[in-house]
């Protein structure tokens, strides 16, 4: 029997896949959590794809996450670790915001 963490992991990969699925994505999860399966890199969760735009998405799902990454009343977080780039952590409503103007393109 998989762990609680992993059973979690794997719930989390198909909510994002169904969530990108509502989105008019084709999405497809890698077996195993293991993006070779998918043709992809082995730490890609998620792949997906719709018209020329294509996601590779690693899924994190933690019970709770670091305060300092909470949005409060913020759309975006961006946190960057030292000599590394931009991480940009934005908020689901803001994101089908941004991929409906996308598709209106």
């Amino acid at each position: 029997m998989a762990s609680s963490s992993g059973r979690k992991g794997y719930r989390g990969e198909t909510q994002v896949v169904e969530i990108l699925k509502d989105l008019g994505f084709t999405a497809e999860r890698a077996w195993g959590s293991d993006g070779r399966a998918i043709g992809t890199y082995s730490d890609i969760d998620v792949k997906a794809t719709k018209g020329d735009l294509t996601l590779l998405i690693q899924v994190k799902r933690r019970k709770k996450i670091a305060d300092y990454l909470n949005f409060n009343h913020a759309d975006v977080v961006m946190v960057r670790q030292d000599r590394k780039p931009w991480v940009w952590i934005i908020k689901n409503t803001v994101m089908e915001k941004i991929l409906c103007l996308l598709n209106k393109k």
